[in-house]
């Protein structure tokens, strides 16, 4: 059993290019270690309960995040890091830190596998005991609400109360809304900051922290959106409209009523590459078929947020940003 789990290791971690054939063959492997170790480790026996390890099962999803995010070197350590930057919240004793966080995180666990098992076994039993009733859907906090079902994004609570649009930021919502052909803008634009959002994949997009904000939260600003880009045909008898991936940090998510119906734009701080330094279109650059951009700081301005996809994140190589797309299982929060 252990022979096959370093077999799918020193396939997975190879420092050389991976072909499907041996991804395939460590997503065999894992399979069978993953169906053995329960089978003969665990066994599915009361007393064995600590033995069942969601780590153990996580296995499963390391083949589908290589092929969705690439070589395990290029994005290994951003769950790690997530989870490390949770932990400095649970040490409460500055005098026995490492026991603190033991005891932590055991108890933190624990109640989560209790509460797992009791809402899904005996539902009737423990919302009896607790006296609150099971949610069995999810259920979105008060002040939310869905813009759209297809796509269906979400805009969550604000922080603030409504505030009207001025300088810049009015300028810049009034040119897009002229642009999609609003026929009623009012001199005076008032609208909702919001600062979080759920896209279509589930990923909850957040905005650029303030200073006030703990070093170690998770940095989910940086969205990738769909977007399209005039190219000229080969033959020159005309021009075709190419998709492309465009990025920006997220600064607030503003809501307008706009001809009697609600619409929601995202106020975004544009990147700036080498094939786009004034970070006028937000165009990254490529790079061995990969996305990267020098920094961010380019053009402000509004995009609609059905047209956000993805939030993303980056590795900073050789003084490049390279955009690294995360799968659902690391980006929700």
């Amino acid at each position: 059993m252990l022979m096959l789990l370093c077999h799918a290791g020193r396939l997975l971690s190879k420092p050389s290019s991976m072909t499907a054939a041996e991804l395939q063959a460590a997503e065999r492997l894992l399979k069978r270690f993953c169906h053995m170790y329960y089978t003969h480790v665990y066994t599915g026996k009361e007393e064995r309960l600590r033995l069942c390890r969601p780590t153990v099962v996580a296995l499963l999803d390391v083949p589908a995040n290589l092929r969705a995010c690439g070589p395990a070197w290029s994005y290994w350590q951003f769950p790690a890091e997530r989870l490390i930057g949770t932990l400095t919240r649970l040490i409460r004793s500055r005098r026995f830190p490492y026991a603190a966080v033991t005891t932590a995180v055991s108890a933190k666990y624990s109640a989560e596998l209790v509460t797992s098992f009791a809402e899904t076994h005996v539902a009737d039993a423990w919302a009896e005991a607790t006296g609150k009733p099971i949610q069995r859907d999810r259920q979105d906090p008060a002040g939310a609400y869905s813009l759209s079902k297809d796509p269906k994004v979400d805009i969550l609570p604000p922080r603030r109360d409504a505030a009207a649009l001025i300088g810049q930021e009015l300028t810049h919502l009034t040119a897009v809304l002229g642009l999609e052909g609003a026929s009623n803008i009012p001199e005076k634009v008032f609208a909702k900051k919001h600062f979080r959002l759920r896209l279509a994949n589930g990923q909850i997009a957040g905005t650029v922290p303030s200073s006030e904000d703990p070093g170690d939260r998770r940095r989910v600003h940086l969205v990738r959106v769909r977007s399209h880009m005039r190219q000229a045909e080969r033959r020159g008898q005309g021009e075709d409209r190419v998709p492309v991936n465009v990025y920006g940090a997220a600064h607030h998510y503003a809501v307008v009523l706009i001809d009697g119906a609600p619409k929601a734009y995202a106020y975004l701080e544009c990147v700036k590459s080498s094939s786009d330094r004034h970070g006028a279109s937000r165009l990254a650059e490529k790079r061995r078929d990969t996305e990267c951009f020098t920094s961010l700081g380019g053009a402000m301005r509004y995009g609609n947020v059905t047209a956000i996809d993805a939030v993303v994140g980056t590795l900073f190589v050789r003084e490049r940003h390279v955009v690294l797309y995360l799968r659902e299982v690391f980006s929700t929060e």
